[in-house]
């Protein structure tokens, strides 16, 4: 078996960081690298273990789950929050959270949670002319490829794969469990979470800007503010949590 996945656990109730390290032991690809208590320690965890998955409680002291999901993480783990207030589920996918448990949590329940991590992190790699040429082309579903060539990206769109050139990608934009790849005259729709989209939009190429935005530098014209004008015209929000990430490639903004 490959390495196990990495997990953090942060929730400030004790019996809640329990159970949940509890069922994480039960699952073999998966192992808890830490739990804590608050966010502040969490966010530490995180820059230094870098986890693959984050269970992480909404209403907590000083920072709240949402607030953390906020900042500019890189890498950015995928999330599952865990709660006992449901009413924050609607909120909680403009950060495209892989799924909600809400409290007491069962165990059948966290294993679905754990089922939706395992087909978001198992995207292929290797070359797509490889998978149709073995028959297994049928088997892609709706998940992105990267080239081995690292000056495109194919993407899978309902029944079509498409090969697209970075280069033409102006930004993606986050749409709950889907991105839209925006290019000059064509707007992509595909099966992916903005966290993971991060992941494959890298810089210096690419940067994120925003909660729901992730925009290629060379595309940008101008900058106001917060507003982002693109080459194509259109005209996106620089969040605050994100300006000093944009300055470590745009020195002259303020």
């Amino acid at each position: 078996m490959s390495q196990p996945y990495k997990v953090i656990i942060l929730d400030d109730e004790h019996p809640a960081r329990d159970l949940i390290k509890v069922f994480v032991n039960r699952i073999p690809d998966l192992t808890c690298v830490a739990t804590c208590s608050n966010a502040m320690k969490g966010l530490e965890a995180i820059q230094q273990l870098k986890p693959d998955l984050l269970f992480l409680d909404i209403q907590m002291p000083e920072m709240s789950g949402m607030e953390l999901m906020s900042l500019p993480l890189n890498p950015r783990p995928e999330v599952i929050l865990t709660t006992a207030y449901p009413d924050y589920a609607l909120s909680s996918y403009e950060f495209s959270v892989l799924d909600y448990l809400v409290k007491p949590i069962a165990f059948e329940r966290f294993v679905k949670a754990v089922v939706k991590f395992r087909e978001r992190m198992q995207i292929p790699l290797a070359p797509v002319s490889h998978q149709l040429a073995d028959g297994s082309g049928e088997n892609i579903s709706d998940k992105l490829i990267i080239s081995p060539e690292t000056s495109s990206i194919w993407l899978r769109e309902e029944k079509r794969l498409l090969q697209i050139p970075y280069q033409e990608i102006l930004y993606v934009e986050a749409l709950k469990d889907y991105v839209k790849v925006y290019l000059n005259e064509e707007m992509i729709l595909t099966h992916l979470s903005i966290g993971k989209a991060e992941k494959l939009f890298t810089p210096p190429q690419f940067v994120r800007i925003h909660r729901s935005f992730i925009v290629q530098l060379a595309a940008i014209r101008q900058i106001d503010g917060n507003t982002i004008l693109l080459t194509n015209g259109k005209e996106l929000q620089l969040g605050p949590l994100y300006r000093e990430e944009l300055r470590k490639y745009v020195p002259a903004l303020g």
